[in-house]
């Protein structure tokens, strides 16, 4: 069975958690949102755990599909180009509201976890594999330690604004991509003589 979600079902899940939060958000609102019948939902994801998780996880991939430069310099940019995209807009507003939610809700806690922090580390790992077999960074370099710092300036910028120029909230520049690139670079010890 496809458990994919269309565009709409994506779209018709934010638009739900931004008005209801997760505690009130229900299967018939995401499906009279999204044009579909109840039943189609339950049938694929029979819980709103499945669905927000399904939306979480596909979303994470959207973000990381077929990311390798050949760089570790170029694969953190791009990263973070995609990111900054999903998080710049309604999704990352959404997410932000629903960190507050999951520090008191351990489920919720636990589907941030597994269907946005987890894809994103597994991808960091292979990623830094890559770059550790390039000789670009040492093999003691973590990916949990690079997810917390990527996930983290990702996060600040939909919470706080995008450009550090005083930009509107969620305008990234190529000059802040370039600067936050650089952070994550300098704090896993990327040997700058490597060429980017």
């Amino acid at each position: 069975m496809d458990t994919s979600l269309t565009p709409a079902m994506i779209e018709a899940v934010l638009d739900e958690l931004a008005e209801s939060g997760y505690a009130r958000l229900t299967t018939a609102g995401v499906a009279r949102r999204a044009g579909v019948s109840t039943a189609t939902l339950y049938r694929r994801w029979p819980t709103k755990r499945d669905l927000i998780l399904a939306a979480a996880e596909q979303m994470a991939s959207s973000e990381t599909d077929g990311i390798d430069t050949g760089s570790l310099h170029g694969d953190i940019r791009e990263l973070l180009t995609r990111k900054q995209l999903l998080v710049s807009g309604k999704a990352g507003a959404v997410l932000v509201a629903l960190l507050g939610e999951a520090a008191h809700d351990a489920e919720l806690a636990e589907m941030i976890r597994s269907g946005v922090v987890a894809p994103t580390r597994e991808y960091l790992s292979a990623m830094l594999d890559r770059a550790v077999a390039r000789g670009e960074i040492d093999a003691d370099v973590t990916a949990d330690a690079a997810t917390r710092l990527l996930e983290g300036l990702a996060l600040a910028r939909a919470a706080f604004g995008g450009s550090a120029a005083g930009g509107e909230t969620g305008e990234m520049t190529s000059t802040d991509i370039d600067a936050d690139a650089a952070l994550i670079l300098r704090a896993l010890g990327h040997r700058r003589n490597h060429p980017a």
